[in-house]
């Protein structure tokens, strides 16, 4: 973030979109739509270093507890940066150590807590020691950072750390309302693009999506994730299939159908009917040239439908997602999503999941999906202890449930996939697994 006077900063377009999920997951499951970054560290991590460094992060950049609320009720939600107050600041907890290989349990329950976004509590980070090492989650509300923001993050305070960069340092985070917004639109275009996307939204519920989650319910939510890593010579081939299949530009649509017929088997051993598959896929838009602006969300969204027997053939889903793709961008869907979502910023919160519901009859999408590349492919050490591993755990609201997270660290391709809790039997968890794993490695 550039150093700025500014007693506020309103919320991104994106921001609000996450926001509404946000108050959606509160009222519906009594926690926060909140997302993790894990880092599994090797031995010699310089806890007091980093524990040090967070405060004076909070301390130098106030928007990491400032709360979040409408200025006298009226306008877009802003950071409230003039009202942060120190007891609100990020807290690193440690705990003991937890027995057992597995992912500690604490990170799972940490994602069913609830923020007080109002009040400034918008990060938390835990820390648990193995017996050669440590595990490390950095758990925030989705509105303060994107899953590349989350990553740039964590980079930059290791180089502070190094002192390779000043505490104020930090890259351009310009004080815009919407970055990737086309310039010069009049208002009545804005208005042409926001009702024409709008419509296309409206346009994939027909037959309708359905989640393994749904229909919607007021459960309380209560995440957990299994976390599938390739070994190094598997993560080759199937980085090669992605590259073969989809395009060297596009190896995240071959990831996407692969996570789509992963979701396909078990409808299937269910003898669900899906309706049709309707999957968002994030795209960054952060501005060209732009080094890594980190605070707020910097994403629009591609999305994707399609039928279930347009599942059954590999190749055929991914020829079929591809050619969605070009269509969209042709039509500046991505763009068009940046002004819908800023138009939204003024309109309360329940209004927003409301329209977002009402679009697709009821179901928001079948899951969730992201694939994020390399993760932090800037750092190879955190405060003295080298990165063994790296991943996301992204949040997934009572309905659809399931969320599918990729990404590559160390040569390794890593699979968070979040669910709720009894969401997926043992046996079904099984078949989701062996059905990804078989079409990334083309074992079929």
């Amino acid at each position: 973030m550039s150093p700025t006077a500014a007693s506020s900063i309103p919320l991104t377009g994106a921001d609000c979109f996450l926001r509404a999920f946000d108050d959606e997951v509160r009222r519906r499951a009594g926690a926060s739509h909140a997302s993790q970054l894990v880092l599994r560290l090797g031995p010699g991590f310089d806890l007091p270093a980093f524990e040090k460094t967070l405060a004076e992060a909070a301390a130098a950049h106030p928007i990491l507890h400032a709360p979040i609320r409408r200025r006298m009720g009226l306008g877009a939600p802003a950071y409230q940066l003039d009202r942060a107050r120190a007891e609100h600041s990020p807290r690193v907890q440690t705990h003991p150590h937890q027995d057992g290989s597995a992912l500690p349990e604490l990170f799972f329950e940490r994602m069913n807590e609830r923020f007080r976004a109002e009040r400034g509590e918008l990060l938390r980070v835990d820390v648990i020691p193995r017996p050669h090492g440590t595990d490390l989650a950095m758990t925030w509300l989705h509105m303060l950072l994107d899953g590349a923001g989350s990553e740039a993050f964590v980079e930059w305070l290791e180089l502070v750390n190094r002192g390779e960069r000043k505490i104020h340092e930090l890259p351009p985070d310009d004080v815009v309302t919407s970055p990737g917004l086309p310039k010069g639109l009049t208002s009545k275009e804005r208005g042409r693009r926001a009702t024409a996307w709008q419509a296309w939204m409206a346009s994939m519920a027909d037959p309708c999506p359905r989640s393994l989650a749904g229909p919607l319910t007021n459960a309380a939510q209560d995440l957990r994730y299994d976390l599938l890593t390739l070994a190094e010579d598997e993560t080759e081939r199937a980085t090669a299939r992605a590259k073969q299949k989809a395009g060297f530009l596009t190896p995240m649509l071959f990831y996407l159908a692969c996570a789509i017929r992963a979701h396909d088997a078990v409808f299937r051993a269910r003898g669900i009917d899906p309706g049709a598959f309707v999957v968002p896929l994030p795209v960054n838009i952060r501005p060209k040239g732009s080094e890594h602006a980190i605070f707020r969300t910097r994403v629009s969204l591609l999305w994707f439908r399609v039928l279930p027997e347009q599942v059954v053939d590999l190749d055929g889903l991914i020829g079929e997602l591809k050619r969605q793709r070009v269509d969209a961008i042709k039509a500046g869907r991505i763009e068009a999503g940046v002004i819908a979502m800023d138009y939204a910023r003024f309109a309360p919160m329940r209004v927003y999941a409301h329209m977002a519901r009402r679009a697709k009859k009821g179901e928001l999408c079948s899951f969730f999906f992201a694939f994020t590349g390399e993760f932090a492919g800037g750092i190879d050490r955190f405060f003295g202890a080298p990165i063994e591993n790296a991943f996301h755990a992204p949040p997934v609201p009572t309905s659809p449930g399931s969320s599918a997270a990729m990404s590559l660290r160390g040569g390794r391709l890593n699979v968070s996939h979040v669910q709720q809790a009894g969401l997926f039997s043992d046996e079904e968890r099984a078949l989701f697994q062996r059905t990804l794993r078989a079409d990334l490695l083309g074992e079929t």
